[in-house]
């Protein structure tokens, strides 16, 4: 079944779908900062609070710049998706904001060629570690990330669906503008009631690469449900559906200037320390200082 025709399906199941679950979302922002750590730490297992959960098998695939791991959780695979430690080098990085480009496993789509490059470098040892952990075609399975690592892992979020495996469940923290309208529609649809985009406060990251500015239409767009956290966890958050709405959620802070002081919004998640600090064998991977 192609892509096209798992979205067709999608559409007409979506009533039964799965709402945000804040627990849930807590367990997926640590593997989402675990994913930062050295990968002994990971594949022992032991890289302190990021690594409560019950894991195992973990493998980790090096990429261009950043890393993913594949492990057993609950009986089922997880794959997490790893950021960068620099981020304020990240977010002014000239290969940010590359353009986005056109990808043949969605139709019409254009998405940003950074995070399909980096994504591409370890597709194939994600794929490997999913089938060697258990999990072969057709097996469900769950994935997350955290800054680059969440536009890296809605691209892999497609392209797993479309070589045959099947995404239940997802959150993301701190994701940038991945990929234009299409793509957007096209993952909205596929994952409705599975995937929740979450922010915090006035992160800067979902700010770029920009839809718009002044009289220039960039033509990116942020997949939905953002689920926006404007403090602490204790004091709530707020769900919005709509695209380039900036009068509410993460997109009213649309000055990236100013949105660079609070750095530190990007770096907390349902209280987690959503990069390479907090792994508790001492080490960050070795590429969590480089840059897209």
């Amino acid at each position: 079944m192609g892509l096209r025709s798992v979205v067709l399906a999608a559409a007409f199941i979506r009533g039964s779908l799965a709402s945000y679950d804040e627990s849930r979302a807590l367990e997926f922002a640590k593997f989402a900062g675990a994913a930062y750590c050295s990968q002994k730490s990971l594949e022992s297992w032991s890289c302190g609070s990021k690594c409560s959960a019950a894991v195992s098998d973990v493998t980790v695939c090096p990429g261009e710049t950043s890393q993913a791991f594949v492990g057993m959780w609950e009986g089922k695979c997880l794959v997490s998706f790893q950021g960068t430690k620099e981020h304020v080098a990240f977010i002014t990085d000239a290969k940010f904001w590359q353009n986005a480009t056109s990808w043949d496993i969605c139709s019409g789509c254009h998405v940003h060629s950074g995070f399909l490059s980096e994504y591409s470098s370890f597709k194939n040892c994600v794929q490997k570690a999913l089938v060697d952990t258990g999990c072969s075609k057709g097996s469900q399975i769950r994935t997350t990330g955290h800054s680059l690592g969440a536009g890296v892992n809605s691209i892999a979020m497609l392209d797993l669906t479309n070589a045959g495996w099947h995404v239940e469940e997802s959150y993301d923290f701190g994701k940038p503008r991945t990929g234009d309208s299409t793509f957007a529609a096209t993952y909205n649809k596929l994952f409705s009631g599975k995937a929740w985009r979450v922010t915090h406060a006035m992160d800067p990251v979902p700010q770029v690469p920009p839809d718009r500015q002044l009289f220039v239409d960039f033509h990116y767009e942020h997949t939905e449900p953002e689920i926006y956290y404007k403090g602490d966890v204790s004091e709530g958050y707020q769900k919005c559906t709509e695209a380039h709405d900036d009068t509410k959620c993460a997109e009213q802070y649309w000055n990236v200037p100013i949105d660079l002081l609070h750095i530190p919004d990007h770096l907390d998640y349902m209280g987690v320390h959503t990069g390479s600090d907090g792994c508790e064998d001492g080490e960050a991977s070795s590429t969590a200082q480089m840059l897209v």
